[in-house]
């Protein structure tokens, strides 16, 4: 298992630039954000993650750079609010998303993240309260059913993660998002500080919250997400290692249910902490 990095945890730089930074940490893999590289010429919203076109230009740097590097493009992030209540979001995320996939497949990616969406207008990781109506999953599974649609056509898997602000919030809900799209070319990133709610975020609940999560969602799991979770009544994100996540635990689930792809590493936003967590991750593995 290579130990990657989301390209989001940079500021925009030249792909060849990127691509050295990445290496020069320990890095070995990438999820890669379009907006991360200043050819692609693309700057995210608070709706959309995933440009409106890729220049041809744009996917040669990237491929090179990465080559140039020895790193791996192990997924491309192509988020967008797939419950808005503006369905004309849906429509143009929905469009983007064959040029997307189609510069995915270029650079031999086999895996696009996506996010299940809320009925947030403010931005796409926020909560709502309307995000458990029937309503918001309908749009949900509707412009998810079509995404999906392009990944079968390009050859490529997209991937949905457990998010308490979204409207897949739990494991179950992301089972049943599975069952009822119910295609090969769905699958789930496993996050396992994004399986806690608030109130669950303790050192006791740890196992049980990470097991149950695995128990539903891990023969599905096709990328897996490194983040951490600091003990809390609420949810609060922290860099790799400082948190109450058991990555030998992560780590050996993985390999129970025969995940055989990255840890991609996020959530850090600290150049300085970046190979700690490679470190920390590595340091995990030889101990199982």
């Amino acid at each position: 298992m290579k130990t990657g990095v989301i390209t989001t945890e940079f500021h925009p730089m030249k792909a060849e630039e990127l691509f050295q930074r990445v290496q020069s940490l320990g890095f070995e893999s990438v999820q890669l954000s379009f907006a991360s590289v200043i050819e692609a010429d693309f700057i995210s919203d608070s709706h959309m993650e995933l440009p409106s076109g890729i220049p041809v230009k744009a996917v040669y740097k990237i491929k090179k750079a990465a080559y140039n590097n020895n790193i791996s493009i192990t997924a491309c992030s192509g988020t967008f609010n797939m419950a808005h209540p503006d369905p004309h979001i849906h429509e143009e995320g929905v469009r983007r998303m064959d040029s997307l996939a189609a510069a995915a497949r270029e650079l031999g990616v086999k895996v696009i993240s996506l996010c299940s969406g809320t009925r947030s207008v403010e931005r796409l990781w926020s909560y709502h309260p309307d995000n458990g109506t029937g309503e918001a999953w309908a749009d949900m599974t509707d412009t998810l059913k079509r995404i999906v649609e392009t990944g079968e056509s390009y050859g490529v898997t997209m991937a949905v993660e457990t998010e308490y602000n979204n409207v897949v919030d739990t494991p179950e809900r992301a089972l049943r998002m599975l069952e009822e799209i119910n295609s090969p070319r769905l699958g789930i990133i496993m996050d396992c500080a994004n399986l806690f709610r608030p109130g669950e975020a303790y050192k006791n609940s740890v196992t049980a919250v990470m097991e149950r999560g695995f128990k539903l969602l891990g023969k599905y799991t096709a990328l897996a997400h490194g983040k951490d979770i600091r003990e809390s009544e609420g949810i609060e994100f922290c860099p790799t290692g400082e948190g109450i996540i058991d990555y030998g635990l992560f780590l050996a689930l993985l390999k129970k249910y025969a995940y055989k792809g990255d840890m991609i590493l996020h959530g850090i936003y600290d150049q300085t902490l970046l190979s700690a967590g490679v470190a920390y991750i590595k340091k995990a593995a030889e101990s199982m």
